[in-house]
């Protein structure tokens, strides 16, 4: 039996997990094309594996913020994409919580409503 989630509280969800320090499954629906030859096309469905923030580096927790909610998204840290820089796993992503199609939390999934807030 599948939960249904709203956007807002996909959002909830992933921040109670960071707290947690727990691992989260967002399974999103790609909103631009993948920057590498043979990667997931826009549209297609791809998952993110986000775990607890590391420390801000190039800014500041409080600009990342104003720049998430003037752009309707969640910064998240995501274990299973690759730093382009550093060549190391772990990487910064944006969420757009109303792409979101299911979420996989503590062995429970939960789907996603196709209303938005």
């Amino acid at each position: 039996m599948a939960l249904f989630l709203n956007p807002q509280q996909v959002t909830d969800l992933i921040k109670q997990a960071e707290r947690e320090q727990e691992v989260i499954v967002i399974r999103c629906v790609r909103k631009t094309p993948a920057s590498k030859p043979g990667g997931p096309g826009l549209g297609s469905l791809y998952d993110l594996h986000c775990g607890t923030k590391p420390p801000y580096t190039s800014r500041s927790q409080r600009d990342r913020q104003f720049e998430d909610e003037a752009n309707g998204v969640l910064t998240v840290f995501a274990t299973n994409r690759q730093n382009s820089q550093t060549h190391t796993w772990g990487d910064w992503r944006r969420v757009n919580v109303t792409a979101v199609q299911k979420v996989i939390y503590k062995n429970q999934e939960f789907e996603v409503k196709a209303t938005t807030f």
